[in-house]
């Protein structure tokens, strides 16, 4: 065998293999989305956004009087000072964030609005700004239960009032449960693990999680959940699989 090589095992292979099939979908499904967004309709009416955000049931039957919503692109305009030093001073600039419908719903867990939507026809694994319903969810969630944040690891993969059904009805209307964020890499089953939700991490196992798949450190979703620990007993009762 040559000193330039290593052998891989059969487990090794499997995970490269599947990493390269998920980037393909990956790549195929960003493409269409970018096909489909050329034609896809703005809103900017904060009314609207917040009709989503609150769960007011009367108010989404009324926007959805129009199929065109269901799956429309939710913009707010940021503006914020920047520095420009090609001009040596302080600008003003606008930034346009996206979000959808349905991951304003599922972000604040309304449990109503989103099978709604998902019977509607939304997209379940639509990502804009770089995230999709799945991680708005399991962002939400981690803040009920009291979790740390970070915008800059990803406004990932979270369900308040309803924690585990919320997710449960992403994943049955083909949330794909191992979607990656763009930036951070983490998948629902990394965020799950480092808050140390349980019932998430059994949710998504259940659905096919994969336990090997790694983050933009390297870390798989054992990994964030022993760096996460508190204390250093938590850590060995996650080795250990208690």
């Amino acid at each position: 065998m040559s000193k330039d090589t290593f052998p891989f095992t059969s487990t090794s292979l499997r995970s490269l293999r599947l990493e390269q099939e998920y980037q393909e979908w990956q790549n195929a499904r960003r493409a269409l989305a970018q096909r489909r967004a050329l034609t896809r309709v703005r809103c900017r009416d904060t009314a609207v956004h917040n009709t989503f955000m609150c769960g007011d049931m009367k108010g989404v039957y009324a926007v959805l009087k129009d199929p065109a919503m269901v799956n429309a692109l939710m913009e707010t305009v940021h503006e914020e000072m920047v520095w420009a030093p090609e001009m040596g001073m302080w600008t003003l600039s606008s930034k346009v964030k996206q979000t959808s419908a349905l991951r304003l719903a599922a972000s604040r867990g309304h449990a109503g609005c989103v099978e709604e939507l998902l019977f509607r026809g939304a997209e379940v694994n639509d990502d804009p700004g770089g995230s999709t319903a799945l991680h708005r969810c399991l962002r939400r969630r981690s803040r009920t239960a009291g979790c740390r944040w970070q915008r800059s690891s990803s406004p990932l993969h979270l369900c308040p009032v309803i924690p585990v059904s919320g997710k449960g009805l992403l994943l049955e209307g083909g949330a794909e449960v191992n979607v990656r964020m763009r930036e951070s890499r983490l998948t629902p089953l990394h965020v799950a693990a480092q808050r140390g939700l349980a019932e998430h991490v059994e949710l998504f196992l259940s659905h096919g999680a994969d336990v090997l798949a790694t983050n933009r450190e390297g870390e798989t979703p054992l990994n964030a959940a022993c760096s996460a620990a508190e204390r250093p007993s938590e850590a060995g009762r996650y080795l250990h699989g208690g």
